[in-house]
């Protein structure tokens, strides 16, 4: 999970941008030049009256869901929130289905603006309650579904007033955001480094493991060698003093010590077969 950013830093962030005698700070009263987007999304946003008939080239635009009573004034808001944004660096990237996506500190943002819905109770005898639109304005901002952050206009603060802020947290998330993946990927990174130095400790102890095995048998066989040997030469003598030792039991000797030859790790000729 990301660390929660500090009041503090999003306070310090605020007045950086507040600050800026260059930045475009001031929301328009109307539409004076606006931005490429803002003009993309207008024509987007007028193509249709239903959502998902709205089509626009592959060009740039911000994701609204709004009714077209707040059109104006989302459109004076959204030209603000674009120009600041590239202002301040950040890239625009053609908008998936549901929202827009700016590049911040290499991490995708999603942005959209919309109105706030409410439920009205009791509508008609097949349905308990229908959600209607109000006059309250949404910007929402997200890198993923489950991590949301949300910005609405109150009786106290129109959400006009609260755009320097929504840049500011934007930006201090997608920083904390890169930071966040670039620990996780080191984390990764050495949890792999771990892993592979595991796995060759495992082949070396497997490596010594077969050498010690191989060692025994070798050290068994020497010393089965030299049992046949002295049974072979004992057993010669035996047959030599009793006079029985016969061209039979010569070949059945030569035979043995061959194979006493063969068993013999230190005796044993090479390329024996």
């Amino acid at each position: 999970m990301l660390t929660p950013i500090p009041r503090q830093e999003i306070d310090d962030r605020i007045k950086e941008i507040e600050n800026d005698k260059k930045a475009p700070l001031t929301i328009s009263k109307r539409l004076n030049s606006p931005h490429s987007i803002t003009i993309n999304t207008k024509n987007w946003f007028e193509s249709s009256d239903k959502i998902w008939n709205r089509k626009i080239k592959k060009e740039k635009y911000f994701h609204l869901l709004i009714d077209k009573i707040h059109l104006s004034r989302t459109l004076l808001i959204l030209d603000f929130i674009v120009n600041l944004l590239e202002y301040r660096g950040h890239i625009f990237k053609i908008p998936d289905e549901k929202s827009t996506v700016i590049i911040m500190s290499g991490r995708e943002i999603k942005m959209s603006i919309r109105t706030v819905g409410k439920y009205k109770e009791k509508v008609d005898l097949y349905r308990s309650r229908k959600s209607i639109s109000t006059d309250i304005l949404c910007l929402q901002m997200y890198e993923d579904t489950w991590n949301r952050k949300e910005w609405k206009d109150t009786p106290q603060v129109p959400l006009e007033d609260k755009l320097i802020r929504v840049i500011a947290y934007t930006e201090l998330y997608a920083e904390y955001s890169h930071q966040y993946h670039l620990d996780i990927k080191e984390h990764w990174r050495q949890h792999d480094l771990l892993k592979e130095k595991e796995i060759e400790k495992q082949r070396k102890f497997e490596e010594e493991q077969k050498a010690v095995d191989e060692l025994v048998i070798t050290a068994e066989n020497f010393d089965k060698s030299k049992k046949i040997e002295n049974y072979l030469n004992e057993r010669k003598n035996y047959l030599i003093r009793n006079n029985i030792f016969t061209d039979e039991e010569e070949i059945y000797f030569e035979w043995g010590m061959k194979q006493c030859q063969n068993l013999n790790p230190i005796d044993k000729p090479k390329n024996i077969t």
